[in-house]
C-alpha cells in the first residue's frame, strides 16, 4: 500500500497551538491503561451491546491483544478491523494497540459494496478484527478475529510486551484508491491535548455520532478515553433527529460530535434546542453557511461551536 506518513504536531506557523509544558507524547493505549490503572470502576464507553469499565475495557483489550498475538500479529504490522458502531469496536482497535499494530478501519457499508476491498488489499492486513456479518467477505486467506466485550476468560491479563513507542503508526487513514496516511501516536496524543478539536476533560460524557471511519474520528475516540471520560456510541444505522436528540439528553452529554448534515437535519427537524444543555457542539464535514452558524448561535447561546473543517 502506498502510504503517507502524517508528522507529529508541531506549533509552527499553521498547525495546532501545543503548551510547551505537555508531557511527553506516549503510545495512546499506553494512556487509557493508565486511566484503567488509577480509575478501573469508572464507565469508559456506553454503547447499544454493552458497558464497559475502563478496567473492563483494559481487560478485554489485553485478552483480544494475546489472541492477536497468537495469530502471528507483530509489533508494527497493521491490522483491519471492520465493525460497526459498538462497544466491541473500542476493544477491537485498543487490543490491536496493544498488540503492538497499527489498525486500518474499513467502512461496513463500504465492504458490503466492495469499494473497500482494494484498500484492504493494499494494507498488508494478514489479520482482520470484524464481525460473523463480515467474516466470509473479508476473509480470502485471512485470519478472521472476532472480539468479545465479554470474553470466555475473566483471568487478569498484562498487554503483551512491545517495543512500539509514541513515533509509530497508530493507525492509517484511507485517503483514496488504496493510498492511505500513517498517524502515529504521537499526533493523537497532540491532538488529544489541543482544546481547539475537542476539548474533553476528565468526567465528560462525549457523544460520537460522526462515522467512526471518518477523518478526526479517531481523535474523537481516543481522546474521551485519554482524558478519563465517557464514549457514547449510538447504535448501527442512522438515528432520526428526534432520536438523536432524545439520546443525548438522556445520557446527559456534555460534548456531541455530529457531521455537518447530521446539524442541518437537527435544525430542520426544529430539535437542536433539545441540545441547551450541551457545553461543546463539534462539527465534521463541510463548513457551515453563514445561515446555519446564525440559527445555531440562536438556538444554543451557550454552546461552544467548533467547526473542524474551520481549523
Amino acid at each position: 500500500m502506498s502510504t503517507l506518513t502524517l508528522a507529529p504536531v508541531s506549533a509552527g506557523a499553521g498547525g495546532p497551538r501545543v503548551p510547551a509544558s505537555l508531557p511527553a507524547p506516549a503510545p495512546v493505549h499506553r494512556t487509557v491503561a493508565r486511566q484503567a490503572a488509577v480509575h478501573p470502576s469508572r464507565t469508559a464507553v456506553r454503547a447499544h451491546d454493552g458497558v464497559l469499565t475502563y478496567g473492563g475495557l483494559d481487560q478485554r483489550a489485553n485478552h483480544l491483544a494475546h489472541r492477536l498475538r497468537a495469530h502471528g500479529v507483530r509489533d508494527r504490522d497493521t491490522v483491519a478491523v471492520c465493525l460497526e458502531s459498538s462497544a466491541r469496536l473500542l476493544v477491537a482497535v485498543l487490543g490491536v494497540l496493544k498488540a503492538g499494530a497499527g489498525y486500518v478501519l474499513l467502512d461496513p457499508a463500504h465492504v458490503r459494496d466492495g469499494s473497500a476491498l482494494p484498500f484492504l488489499y493494499a494494507s498488508g492486513a494478514r489479520v482482520v478484527v470484524t464481525q460473523e456479518l463480515f467474516a466470509g467477505v473479508l476473509g480470502g486467506g485471512r485470519v478472521t478475529v472476532l472480539p468479545d466485550v465479554t470474553p470466555a476468560s475473566s483471568t487478569a491479563v498484562l498487554p503483551p510486551a512491545s517495543d512500539v513507542t509514541h513515533a509509530d503508526s497508530a493507525y492509517v487513514l484511507p485517503v483514496r484508491g488504496d493510498r492511505g496516511v500513517s498517524v502515529p501516536h504521537t499526533v493523537v496524543d497532540r491532538l488529544a491535548a489541543d482544546g481547539r478539536f475537542l476539548p474533553v476533560t476528565t468526567g465528560d460524557v462525549v457523544l460520537q455520532y460522526a462515522p467512526a471511519v471518518a477523518d478526526g474520528t479517531a481523535l474523537a475516540l481516543w481522546a474521551p478515553l485519554m482524558a478519563g471520560a465517557r464514549l457514547v456510541l449510538p447504535p448501527p444505522g442512522e438515528l432520526t433527529p428526534y432520536e438523536l436528540a432524545t439520546l443525548a439528553r438522556e445520557e446527559r452529554a456534555g460534548i456531541l460530535r455530529v457531521t455537518s448534515r447530521h446539524l442541518s437535519d437537527l435544525i430542520d427537524a426544529g430539535v437542536l434546542q433539545r441540545l441547551r444543555g450541551l457545553r461543546c457542539l463539534v462539527v465534521a464535514g463541510e463548513a457551515l453557511s453563514p445561515d446555519e452558524a446564525a440559527r445555531v448561535a440562536g438556538l444554543l447561546p451557550a454552546t461552544r461551536v467548533i467547526e473542524t473543517a474551520r481549523l
